[in-house]
């Protein structure tokens, strides 16, 4: 019976906590920021200094994993989330995964009639190489609009909040054990290399991560049943936190600073495990909780704050449109990495585009 009342005191039998949760907007909209800097260098080919290893060693145990999980938690908070709109959401991600790729091909094409008299055979082959990947790319779209159809195919089972608990620690444990398994029929075998293969064109593999969508599920579906929201985050930021500390700790002793750190975390993010998972989301809640903590500092007419939710409201926009200046700038390079310092430029560059591209498209004039 304590324990009851103890369950009592922090949770309500009615949904309580239903306004928008805007401690993952702020966390959200931060990470679009950490993604300029990051495909700065990834998109251009370019090696990256120390400043970025230690940035994307850190965007490791968050990153894809945020925004799925936010996307989770989206939608037990949307007013519209029957199996009905989930499915037209989970086609239109997938649609808008390919329109962004032929997007991505004019990009790296638009520069190819300056360059091409001038690139040697190598470079002629990295030009090829690249719209070949880019043709069939699957990124974070189509792992959304997947994710999504799985997502409207659950609703329509009615599946209870301890079923989506119990399919998330499956499929975190089952992922590394079926990705990347052949599979020789066609069709279907290049459909099952979409889901759970791994080639060239396959930035994340869908299975990986419907484990953090699911969590992120029945982490809203209790987060609206909570009474008090700073006593909940306090509790979450102690059991996260001791997790978060634990973690690097353990990478630290593993690894030490050293490039096999790094080829760690490069695997693991893309590729969790069920520990990867745990401490991934550790992470998540722990950094929305000190978002929450102390919101009191945190203004929406402050204009950090301000583009910080411009970013996540419009998040998908900001992530179709940024890679472009990448693309072109590798063009007129020759097809060939920068330097390190150029790539912090050429993120400077993306955002002030990206931020252009997306008003147009906002105020209609696109």
């Amino acid at each position: 019976m304590k324990r009851l009342s103890v369950v009592s005191e922090f949770f309500s039998k009615e949904e309580i906590n239903t306004e928008r949760q805007e401690e993952f907007d702020y966390l959200k909209g931060l990470f679009m920021v950490f993604i300029f800097g990051i495909h700065a260098f990834q998109a251009t080919l370019t090696e990256p200094d120390l400043c970025m290893k230690i940035l994307y060693g850190f965007a490791t145990m968050m990153g894809a994993a945020l925004f799925m999980f936010v996307m989770g938690m989206g939608t037990v908070y949307s007013k519209n989330a029957n199996a009905g709109s989930l499915t037209k959401s989970g086609v239109k991600m997938i649609a808008y995964q390919y329109l962004n790729n032929l997007l991505y091909l004019i990009a790296l094409a638009i520069p190819y009639p300056f360059v091409k008299n001038m690139l040697r055979a190598e470079e002629s082959e990295m030009f090829r190489c690249l719209m070949g990947i880019y043709i069939q790319y699957t990124n974070i779209f189509f792992m959304t609009g997947v994710i999504y159809l799985l997502l409207a195919l659950l609703k329509k089972l009615k599946l209870p909040t301890a079923g989506y608990a119990v399919i998330a620690f499956m499929s975190a444990f089952a992922a590394p054990l079926i990705a990347g398994r052949p599979v020789d029929i066609p069709v279907l075998g290049y459909i099952c290399k979409l889901l759970i293969g791994r080639d060239l064109f396959t930035s994340f593999i869908p299975l990986y991560f419907v484990s953090y969508v699911l969590i992120g599920v029945v982490f809203g579906k209790v987060l609206r049943h909570v009474k008090d929201k700073t006593i909940f985050y306090k509790v979450i930021i102690v059991v996260s936190g001791i997790c978060v500390v634990g973690t690097w700790m353990y990478l630290f002793s593993a690894y030490g600073f050293s490039k096999e750190l790094y080829d760690f975390l490069t695997l693991t993010y893309s590729e969790p495990g069920f520990l990867h998972v745990v401490a991934s989301v550790a992470h998540i809640l722990f950094f929305a909780g000190v978002f929450y903590l102390e919101r009191s500092y945190l203004r929406k007419e402050n204009i950090i704050c301000k583009q910080i939710l411009y970013y996540s409201k419009h998040i998908s926009k900001y992530y179709a449109f940024h890679i472009v200046p990448y693309f072109i700038a590798l063009g007129f390079h020759k097809y060939l990495p920068f330097a390190a310092w150029q790539c912090w430029i050429l993120a400077l560059v993306s955002m002030i585009f990206t931020e252009l591209v997306v008003h147009l498209f906002v105020h209609k004039v696109l």
